[in-house]
């Protein structure tokens, strides 16, 4: 069974420097120091396939799995976060709009109202009134 691993990644310059904190070996130096499992890769999208190279090295299995979160400043982090709440409010708004404009055409054509007369009711086109009332 593979092993999952939590990275933290970092632009580190030109890089990204990553760790894997569960990864760890006695230092050479003795005492309670340990080396953590570390690598670079030259972009951000290129962490996750390194991070999983370093992490079957360390761990000599192949099927290692790696989640990779992005250490960025506060600012940035909290702009990713707005705009994923915004982008799943704006998903579930449209899913809402869908579901109310397939009752309303199943509504308008279930009182006699052709294809044709819903579409133009609904403002959108014929087609679109036969995908919704199918």
């Amino acid at each position: 069974m593979a092993g999952d691993y939590d990275v933290v990644a970092y632009p580190d310059g030109r890089w990204w420097t990553f760790e894997i904190s569960a990864l760890s070996a006695p230092s050479p130096r003795g005492g309670d120091r340990r080396i953590v499992a570390m690598g670079q890769a030259p972009t951000a999208a290129q962490v996750p396939a390194e991070a999983r190279a370093l992490a079957a090295l360390w761990t000599e299995d192949p099927d290692v799995r790696v989640r990779v979160s992005y250490r960025v400043p506060e600012t940035i982090r909290q702009a990713i976060e707005q705009a994923a709440a915004r982008e799943q409010a704006g998903r579930e708004a449209l899913n809402e709009a869908a579901t109310l404009r397939r009752q309303a055409a199943k509504q308008l054509t279930s009182k006699g109202m052709t294809q044709a007369d819903a579409a133009a009711v609904l403002g959108v086109s014929r087609q679109r009134v036969q995908q919704l009332v199918a």
